[in-house]
Order: structure tokens, then sequence, then C-alpha cells
């Protein structure tokens, strides 16, 4: 019986991201023993004069020279589960099958071909299965110049805004588009068979979190990074996975700011480092406003390298309203109920932690001798709270008043109450929303 032939081919020119590809092509290579295939990184340019990602058309020759049965390809940062299934068994050799599919018509202007097939199939092609029947997928185009081609692509909005993708840089995914539509081949995604097929449909847990997203956890891919947040979130997957010892991967331990990550909540990653830093150099820190613990995590770890005092001011009573949004993952609480024990949960096991439920005012009354080198603000956040915020707090700072959301939609307030209380020219502002003043600067 004569042995399948399959080839897993990706793209990598000039020596693309290494700091990536270390994470990745382990895996992939991993892979590719697992299903029996060879692995092939195409190195070389063979089309000069189209973008570079137009490359990947080189399979069309390349896998009838190796008399490939199934054709496979990976993007060079995409990574692969180990658990990963065949997937040359999940569709018959007439089928090509991508990840996901996009409505053609948003990112092409349609020709004979698209409005012949009316199918309107849009290519992902950072990962992209075919067998020999189906080789007319990766054809170069033959009737269009690099300039026609590219005049055909309008990148979406979150594509444009992302500084990371232009028109030309989808040219493989316009391309194999136009190639279904043209060669009428048959065509699905590995989204609908995992989902539909296999059942790995999303799985929430009780608070709304997404513990198993549709389509399973086989596949991990997000173009619109730049490579620095690229390999941050890459070593995320690869800890919740837990593959990084399986697999020799070198990546290094979750610092603070990774961790406090996981903490539903929405400062941003530059924000937690900020905190994180700032408090380094304070012995004791108030932070009014904790919700689940995420920024008290980072406080609490940067604080005196870990050994100064913080103090959590938080009612932890669930109102509803923006508290009930599904990132916040609260949303199974009811009116009045406290969710102490969550914020307990991330933050709980910090020895040098106070948690003090209550308002900032009422703290401020029943704890008169806390007298913090930083305070942090972020309460509520409208002009009235945020003031007697200040009020209460701000006279005991030491060294910094900081705090979150300025210019925020919907938290005009933050900036009026500042003003009024500071004056903004005291204000140091960033990074993102985060405000500061160096109060014992200012005497």
């Amino acid at each position: 019986m004569r042995t399948v032939k399959k080839t897993i081919f990706t793209l990598n020119v000039d020596g693309y991201a290494p700091e990536i590809t270390a994470l990745t092509y382990p895996l992939i290579e991993a892979y590719a023993d697992k299903i029996g295939a060879d692995f092939h990184i195409i190195s070389e340019r063979k089309f000069p004069e189209w973008p570079v990602t137009y490359e990947k058309l080189q399979i069309y020759e390349l896998a009838q020279e190796m008399g490939n049965d199934w054709n496979i390809y990976i993007d060079s940062d995409a990574l692969v589960h180990p658990d990963t299934p065949d997937l040359t068994l999940l569709i018959p050799r007439d089928t090509v099958a991508h990840f996901g599919k996009d409505y053609a018509p948003t990112r092409w202007r349609s020709d004979r071909f698209f409005k012949r097939d009316g199918r309107n199939f849009g290519s992902g092609n950072w990962l992209t299965v075919a067998s020999d029947l189906c080789i007319d997928l990766w054809k170069p185009l033959d009737d269009l110049t690099p300039v026609q081609a590219i005049a055909n692509i309008f990148p979406t909005v979150s594509e444009r805004i992302s500084g990371v993708v232009n028109r030309a840089h989808l040219i493989d995914d316009y391309v194999l588009s136009r190639n279904i539509a043209k060669y009428g081949l048959k065509a699905t995604t590995f989204l609908e068979i995992f989902t539909e097929e296999l059942g790995y449909k999303e799985v929430k847990d009780a608070n709304g979190k997404v513990i198993q997203p549709a389509g399973g956890n086989f596949f991990y891919h997000h173009y619109l990074f730049p490579t620095a947040q690229k390999v941050i979130e890459m070593k995320k997957v690869l800890r919740y996975w837990r593959v990084v010892e399986i697999m020799g991967l070198d990546v290094e331990d979750e610092t603070p700011i990774d961790q406090a990550e996981r903490i539903p909540g929405r400062m941003a990653r530059v924000e937690l480092s900020w905190l994180f830093n700032t408090s380094k150099n304070m012995e004791s820190v108030v932070e009014i406003g904790s919700l689940n613990g995420r920024s008290t995590f980072v406080l609490c770890s940067g604080c005196n390298g870990g050994k100064g005092k913080v103090y959590a001011i938080d009612p932890w009573i669930f109102y509803g309203d923006w508290m009930a949004a599904s990132d916040l993952q609260l949303a199974s609480y009811k009116p009045g109920e406290s969710f102490f024990k969550e914020f307990l949960k991330n933050c709980g096991h910090f020895p040098h932690l106070t948690a003090i439920k209550n308002t900032s005012v009422e703290a401020a009354k029943s704890f008169p001798d806390i007298e913090p080198d930083m305070v942090f603000i972020d309460g509520n956040h409208d002009y009235k709270s945020v003031l007697a915020d200040l009020k209460a707090w701000a006279p005991r700072a030491k060294k910094l008043v900081c705090g979150h959301d300025l210019d925020e939609v919907g938290c005009e307030g933050v900036r009026k109450a500042i003003t009024k209380y500071f004056g903004m020219d005291k204000v140091a502002v960033g990074p993102r929303t985060l405000w500061s003043v160096n109060v014992e600067q200012q005497g």
C-alpha cells in the first residue's frame, strides 16, 4: 500500500522574527512528525516583483514536484497545539479548507469570477489544506499584474489601523479567494468542522468567561499584533496550553504583569507595567477601587519589592450597569451581592495586603493614621466621586497621587475633578489613560 505523501509548508524569507519562530517551529515540526508529513520552509524569492506573501504560491509547483497527495500551509507565526488531529483526515480530497473565512466583498473588488461563483468565499490563508486534486488553489495569477491585483484589495478598518497590514500584505488571501471562485473549488473551514461535526462548541463558565472557544483550542494566530506584542500573547497561550516544558520551549517565567493580565479588568498592559514599576519606589500604597484585583496584583507585587504595605479600598458590591459587562466576569452576581471572594481569589495570598470593604470616604474616617507614599484612584469616575476621593486621600500622600481613565469615554468627571483639585498644569498624563501628580515635588 502506497504511503500518503504530505508536506507542511511555511514561509520565512530573510529570517522572519526568530523570537516568534523559536516558539512556533518546534510545534509545527512536532505536528508534522505526528501526522507523517515533511516540513518545508519557503525561504527564497521566486516572485520578486510581487509582495513577499505572494511567495506562498510557490506551493503550486513545489507540491507537484514533490508528488504530494496533501499540502498544508501554516504561517510561521501560528501556534499548533500538540493535540491537533490530522487535518487531511477531516476533508475530502476534492475540497480545500482554511481555519475560517471572510465575506469576500468586504476586502476584495469582485470580478467576473467572484460574481459567477457567487459563494463570496474569502480566504484566511494562515492555515490552508488542499490535496493534489485542488492544487489550483495556489496557482499564481496569469491574468493580472501586481499593480492590478493589489488595486483590488481593500483592507478592513481594523487591518488598516493596526499599522501591520496593508493592501500588498493581503495578496495571498486575495489570490486564493479568487482561485476558489475561478476554478470552482469546493471550500470549507475547520472552524465549521470542529464546531459542527466534532462538537467543539464555545463553552462559557458561570461568569460568562469563554473556557473553550468555538472550534476547539487547536490553533493560535493573531496577524494584527506587532512582533513584540505577538510574542507576549503567544507565550501566554503556550503557558495556558501547558506545553512549555513538554516541548522544551524557551519561555521565561511569568512576570507579575503577565499574571495580572489573567485577572478580569480593563487596565492595559502598559498601564499595569507603569503601576508595577512606580510602586517599587513606594513603601506603602492606597488603592481606591480594586474590583477583581487586576491593578492590586501589580501594586502588591511591586510595592517596595513586594514587601510594602498595600491598602485596597472597595465595597466589592455588585450593582449592575457597567459591572455586568462580560469582560469583567461578574455577571453571575445579583445587584447588592458581594463579589469580594473574586478579589480574594486573585489577591488574597499577598501577606502585606489589607483589604478595606468600604467607600474611600468612609475608609478615610475609619483609618485616620494611614499616610501612604502613593494613592491610586480608580473608583467611581463621576466628578463628585473622584473629587471626594481626592479630598479624602490626596492630602495624606507623601509622594504621588495618580489615577486611571483620564479622558476615557464616559469618565469625563476624572479630568474635571483633578483640574479642580490640582490644576492640569501639575498633572502628568500617561501612559494611556493614567494620570499622576508628584506631590513630593509640589511641596
